[in-house]
């Protein structure tokens, strides 16, 4: 592949993500799904995926052994790096003098992916965002004209560019060793020594948001030069706050050539509410949230108005994001969120398109055969002789609610009758053994507590990257082994990992505010089958509508305290679990009954009728 191979001809969808290089979350599982459409891809005949080279780690220092452009070699092709000396000349007077304008680098290249190859750019920041300070000369003009223009204040640490001394120093650096001085080990370790004892200040940071809004200008004038000379458009698709600055960009100074999407995948500062609170002393709640936010719409009141996020970063890049061309969301939940966020959602079109479901194919015998795998790797390794399987398989992340899910085990066991004991849950998630997060110490530590009464039930707490080599199994046969797949997340903006496993005839334990649920709910109605009713499926609602009279105020939910919160929480856990007891199938017949129920609402879910009659003319305009 080299840069003759390059058909710079027709519009351009461009996407940022930190998915560019490999899928890791929902984001990626829509791209690789929209990418494998015959329809898109004649509607949009290339497709740039744009990232971050290396996110910031720790108190915003980098680690280049995270590089991105590993992946794109591994994967595909480097066609141009501003790290390296020799280039191709075309590329080179396309792409250098936005490097120089803006002080990065930029690896471009094309990969393979679903439908054929996309291409590729990498932006490489470490000389201009160290840390909350922003070395980005351009930057103070562009925020104070998203400010006068577009109504979004954010305010940023902006030092002014690097002096001519550290350019220069990195431009050798670079001819060297191939990564800006700010990438280099050596200016890291100084920086993250100088943050230990006290010599820098390093305040919690939303990155992500502070990334998005120093990518934004460098690579709108990137995707201008890589357009086509014909004239050609280009499609800006935005899903969150990472994304969004782009697009605002774009609204400024794309002219008649830009179509701005904003598609929201996620809203994070709900988020970010739901999982440490915003005021002192609160703790993770989903319940607390949603029913202030449900008052708060109903009294017409907004967001910042309610709690103390306008100076958030997030929150002002998101609240934004009415002024694009077209506005949607992946749930009625995320659609929701964004109308509590600012009232200009209110007063737009906000189209609602739900995320499709991949049925993993299923017949009896397979399962069979695939439970046979799973139970005697269960054997093997933990020493239990499974009559009852459950499965969780999430990321690392407050906002999963992974402790819920022993919180569920331990009313399980006081419920399950004999015959379904020993159990043994499967909790799949992710983490470095070097710096094990908050969130995963407090998890082990509950795990290894329960685990030691032994209740007849073991939870295996399974690092997924460390997962041992050589399974003779595939997660597609541990989705058809599962008896009862947990999702309890306390957010989730739709939830695709919870509803897997659906078509294997498993039960499927989903969260009450997943944007998956009112999907899911149309489908059983569709089916003949109210959601409550439908044998497949247990809906865990920890912020269910308040039945209380009278019910709680605004102000009330604010000041509910933690003990009270939990002990509303254990109520909830204590009803999912007697749920799933009752929906456990007592033979072969109810089994094979609960295999094809779940996969008629499977079929109901599926990609490509969503992509071609939805997705597409959404984002393409057609």
């Amino acid at each position: 592949m080299n840069t003759r191979d390059l058909e710079w001809e027709g519009p351009l969808l461009v996407h940022v993500s930190y998915e560019a290089t490999r899928t890791q979350g929902g984001v990626g599982v829509v791209l690789s799904q929209l990418l494998a459409s015959p329809a898109f891809r004649e509607g949009c005949r290339r497709t740039l995926l744009v990232s971050p080279l290396v996110r910031p780690c720790g108190l915003g220092s980098y680690e280049m052994s995270e590089s991105l452009e590993r992946d794109l070699e591994a994967g595909g092709e480097v066609l141009y790096s501003g790290l390296r000396r020799h280039n191709p000349p075309e590329l080179a007077r396309r792409l250098r003098p936005v490097e120089e304008r803006y002080d990065v680098s930029f690896v471009y290249g094309r990969r393979e992916a679903p439908g054929g190859p996309v291409e590729v750019l990498l932006v490489d920041l470490t000389d201009v965002l160290r840390g909350h300070r922003v070395r980005l000369g351009t930057m103070p003009s562009f925020l104070a004209r998203m400010r006068t223009r577009l109504g979004i204040d954010v305010q940023l640490d902006c030092r002014g560019a690097r002096s001519s001394p550290w350019r220069l120093a990195s431009r050798a650096w670079r001819s060297l060793f191939g990564e800006r001085l700010g990438g280099s080990a050596l200016v890291n370790d100084l920086h993250r020594k100088a943050v230990h004892h006290g010599l820098r200040h390093a305040p919690p940071l939303d990155h992500d948001a502070m990334m998005g809004l120093v990518m934004a200008e460098p690579v709108f004038d990137a995707v201008e030069v890589l357009r086509p000379e014909d004239g050609s458009g280009a499609v800006i698709l935005a899903q969150e706050h990472l994304s969004l600055p782009l697009a605002y960009k774009a609204r400024l100074d794309g002219g008649g050539w830009c179509r701005t999407v904003f598609y929201a995948g996620e809203v994070r500062t709900p988020r970010v509410v739901v999982e440490y609170g915003a005021r002192p002393g609160q703790v993770a709640s989903d319940n607390r949230y949603y029913q202030v936010q449900r008052l708060g719409l109903a009294q017409g009141r907004t967001m910042d108005e309610v709690f103390p996020v306008g100076s958030w970063t997030s929150f002002q890049v998101l609240r934004g994001g009415h002024q694009c061309d077209v506005v949607g969301a992946v749930s009625e939940s995320v659609a929701d969120e964004l109308r509590f966020l600012d009232r200009g959602f209110r007063a737009r079109p906000l189209t609602v398109i739900p995320h499709g479901h991949r049925a993993v194919e299923t017949s009896w015998e397979a399962r069979d055969d695939s439970r046979a795998k799973v139970l005697r790797h269960v054997k093997a390794h933990w020493g239990v002789d499974c009559q009852l399987l459950l499965t969780r398989i999430s990321r690392d992340e407050v906002c999963k609610g992974l402790s819920r899910d022993v919180t569920v085990c331990e009313y399980l066991a006081e419920l399950l009758p004999k015959e379904r004991l020993p159990a043994v849950l499967l909790l799949v998630t992710e983490w470095w053994e070097k710096d094990l997060s908050p969130n995963i110490r407090a998890l082990r530590a509950r795990v290894e507590a329960f685990n030691a009464r032994r209740t007849g039930i073991h939870i295996a707490l399974i690092n997924q990257p460390t997962w041992p080599a050589g399974l003779d199994f595939t997660r597609d046969d541990l989705l058809r082994a599962t008896d009862v797949s947990l999702g309890q997340s306390m957010y989730e903006s739709f939830g695709l990992a919870q509803l897997e496993a659906l078509s294997g005839g498993a039960i499927c334990v989903i969260s009450g505010v997943s944007g998956a649920r009112p999907a899911v709910r149309a489908l059983c109605e569709r089916l003949g089958t109210p959601e409550a009713a439908y044998p497949n499926l247990v809906v865990a609602d920890y912020a269910a509508e308040e039945t209380r009279v009278p019910p709680r105020t605004l102000e009330e939910w604010m000041a509910l305290s933690g003990e009270e919160l939990h002990a509303l929480e254990r109520r909830t856990a204590e009803s999912v679990a007697r749920r799933v007891v009752e929906r456990l199938p007592r033979d072969e017949r109810a089994a094979r009954e609960l295999l094809e129920t779940g996969r008629r609402l499977a079929g109901q879910m599926q990609w490509e009728p969503l992509i071609r009659e939805q997705l597409i003319p959404f984002i393409i305009g057609t």
